[in-house]
């Protein structure tokens, strides 16, 4: 279980990092159409949403009384469901200003490092009590951890789209 979700996190984090420094800097804040994020903007919402990691590391658990991955398949559904527009979080929402890439890359690693340390040194199969997710409810430390691997799926195939977008629009 462990070494599955550890694999899943470096592959989609390893993804998202390499496709941040390989996106060119004039189009890294470009927004490509009203109404649109720039990548940057993109990986702003990502790195925000791993703020999660300090609840998992330090929030509070209680015992699962089901199995801990139960909700990984709902989960995966609903972020790799590409048909589905979601509104995201206000306090997920990414700033307006221009997003420093270098800054930007580093935050990430850090925040990554940290939900490494919670696959290492926590008890994946605890629910995590207080932060309930919309429509599911209370998830496990795990099911959690998957939620960040296929919110970041999601968000690194709307990346690649939008610089996809601008690399047209250049044409």
């Amino acid at each position: 279980m462990k070494e599955e979700i550890k694999t899943a996190i470096e592959n989609t984090t390893g993804e998202l990092t390499g496709l941040i420094s390989s996106v060119n800097e004039e189009q890294f804040n470009e927004i490509p159409f009203e109404g649109s994020w720039s990548v940057a903007q993109v990986c702003d919402h990502l790195l925000k949403s791993y703020g999660l990691v300090d609840a998992l590391k330090s929030g509070p658990v209680r015992q699962a009384e089901r199995l801990p991955g139960k909700e990984i398949e709902l989960i995966k559904k609903i972020f790799l469901d590409f048909n589905s527009k979601y509104i995201s979080a206000e306090t997920l929402l990414p700033t307006d200003e221009p997003i420093e890439k270098e800054r930007l890359l580093k935050a990430l690693q850090k925040r990554i490092a940290q939900i490494e340390e919670v696959i290492q040194a926590k008890d994946l199969t605890e629910i995590c009590v207080g932060i309930p997710f919309k429509g599911i409810g209370e998830l496990t430390r795990l099911e959690w951890l998957y939620v960040i691997v296929y919110h970041t799926q999601r968000h690194i195939r709307q990346a690649k789209s939008i610089e996809k977008l601008l690399n047209s629009q250049l044409a």
